[in-house]
């Protein structure tokens, strides 16, 4: 039957083993960086040795399609067992418990309850305390005896309910750093799946015009069309990578690959990025601090990234006609080793009130029409973190409207010692000599259009647009290379490769996969499956060229 618990206060209460308790709750507190399962696992073991009981567990509350129920979510004792199990509301003591809102005694509960007489062990009393949180019960903790001579006390009931508030407050902290990374996980799934459709059409769209660029036309204005469709499949890609950066900044995976080189070769990669934005608004570049070689050690990619963000937003923000300066100076003294790079543009400025803001993620000055140019706002904060990657620091100034602005970057990246001049850019490599490939995709668009490009090279080019149709062909025509796509529905590359490698005739065979998945897990993962190389879309024919002649030479 259910008693009121004060009914424990007539029981002659054991000595408290604080001791043994505070030992408990610092397990508790460790249990709470694992999982929820192992955090409710933990809580119901230390119910069970704290209170001497034969069975103990948290059974917290459900909703299904036929109403309110308990989960026995973690038990301990000799009912560990019915891990699992469910109860309807009305038919277990939890249920009354809650329905009172305070913690219960039951004397006897297989008399009344079915759902306990069906486990063919004796449970002469057990105690049921409520799992508070700031929405409500979430559940009950529970102990039950098994002997007729063991019997509960107030202890028993002071141990449980500060187990219960401690069950409340780490599931509920629990619950919603699993949520946080759960949120987390389907937003990098989200990235990296819109990445992968992004970069399938962009794969067609983008060697649709390099196959234009190579067929003869009398028509003068074919070149400019094309001119503006690069310029625009330009900008998506740098949209999708300003996209994929911003996933990376907020789970702290941007990384640099830092090598040495010359600032003045990254400066006019970054320069090379806004030429056109430059030109098409008749801006003035001014550059300054670059006639002598400057040798540096940094991430020549990352930093042309940042230069070429800070540049492309002065020419959107400066109207037409307007001055851009680039100044770059090494720095003497203390800050040896420190170069100084500086932006200023003439432009419509930046509020003073919105500066201090300008660098966090997702930014723009939205109640600002003539700042509407487009972008995600994502580049300045990409570059800062990439500036600081690089262990400098980057500032912005504005007097306001009208009165243009200028970031400045300070970099310890300046390589000592003298340096020699930067050597003269080497002649285009020779197109690999012509070879036997397979292409398999089922994109057929990328296909056909990959497939021109390559035989416009030379190469005889096998296609297939399944994995299952590309193990017969490649049984049959031999090829010395197949670039295969990873992400295709019946058979995908992964188990092609793996059934390529796992026939010894084909050992000869270098495999290239193809996908838009580019994080460096992808990457793994295709190397792990038997490719040699993993290309991403849309494909650099130059990255592809360089393969095909790296396979050419080992043969």
């Amino acid at each position: 039957m259910s008693i009121d618990a004060d009914e424990l206060a007539k029981r002659l209460p054991r000595t408290p083993d604080f001791a043994r308790e505070n030992l408990a709750l610092v397990r508790l507190a460790r249990a709470q960086m694992g999982s929820r399962a192992d955090l409710l696992n933990a809580i119901a073991s230390e119910a069970l040795e704290l209170c001497n009981a034969g069975s103990a567990g948290i059974s917290l509350v459900e909703e299904t399609a036929g109403g309110r129920c308990f989960r026995w979510l973690s038990v301990a004792g000799q009912c560990a067992g019915l891990q699992g199990r469910t109860t309807a509301w009305n038919e277990c003591p939890c249920g009354i418990t809650l329905d009172a809102g305070l913690p219960r005694l039951f004397v006897a509960p297989q008399q009344q309850f079915a759902c306990l007489r069906a486990l063919e062990i004796d449970i002469p009393e057990g105690i049921v305390v409520p799992i508070p949180s700031d929405s409500g019960h979430l559940g009950a903790v529970w102990v039950m005896a098994h002997r007729a001579e063991q019997r509960f006390d107030q202890e028993d009931l002071r141990l449980l309910s500060n187990l219960a508030a401690v069950a409340g407050a780490a599931v509920t902290m629990v619950n919603v750093r699993d949520a946080g990374a759960e949120s987390d996980r389907r937003h990098d799934e989200f990235i990296a799946m819109l990445a992968h459709e992004l970069r399938n059409p962009m794969a067609s769209i983008d060697g649709a015009l390099a196959v234009a660029r190579r067929m003869p036309s009398s028509d003068a204005r074919i070149d400019k069309v094309l001119t503006i469709a690069e310029r625009q499949c330009g900008y998506l890609r740098t949209l999708l990578d300003e996209l994929l950066d911003a996933a990376r900044l907020k789970h702290g995976k941007l990384v640099l690959k830092p090598r040495d080189g010359w600032l003045n070769e990254i400066v006019d990669d970054a320069l090379a990025l806004v030429s056109h934005d430059l030109a098409a608004r008749g801006h003035t570049l001014i550059r300054t601090g670059l006639d002598a070689p400057l040798a540096v050690h940094a991430d020549p990619v990352r930093l042309s990234q940042i230069l070429g963000n800070l540049l492309s937003n002065a020419a959107k923000y400066t109207p037409a006609g307007g001055v851009i300066e680039l100044a770059v100076a090494p720095l003497a003294g203390d800050d040896a080793g420190i170069v100084a790079i500086d932006v200023k543009d003439n432009g419509i400025g930046i509020d003073p009130l919105i500066q201090p803001k300008i660098f966090d993620l997702f930014a723009q000055s939205a109640g600002d029409a003539r700042r509407s140019e487009g972008g995600l706002g994502i580049g300045l904060a990409v570059a800062k973190r990439l500036v600081e990657l690089h262990g400098g620091s980057i500032g912005v100034h504005s007097e306001g409207a009208g009165k243009g602005s200028r970031f400045s970057l300070r970099l310890p990246i300046l390589r000592a010692g003298q340096a020699e001049a930067p050597a003269e850019a080497a002649a285009a490599p020779a197109p690999p000599r012509p070879a036997r490939l397979l292409l398999v995709d089922d994109n057929t668009d990328a296909l056909n259009v990959l497939t021109v490009l390559l035989e416009l090279d030379g190469h005889a080019v096998t296609i297939s647009d399944s994995g299952r149709g590309a193990l017969a062909l490649i049984a049959r025509t031999r090829p010395e290379i197949a670039i295969i796509d990873v992400g295709m529905p019946d058979m995908d590359g992964f188990e092609v490769a793996r059934a390529i490698r796992a026939n010894p005739d084909l050992d000869a065979v270098t495999l290239v996969a193809l996908t838009g998945y580019g994080a460096p897990a992808d990457k793994a993962r295709a190397l792990a499956a038997g490719f040699d190389h993993h290309l991403t879309k849309p494909l650099s024919l130059e990255l592809l060229r360089g393969i095909l002649a790296q396979a050419a030479d080992a043969r």
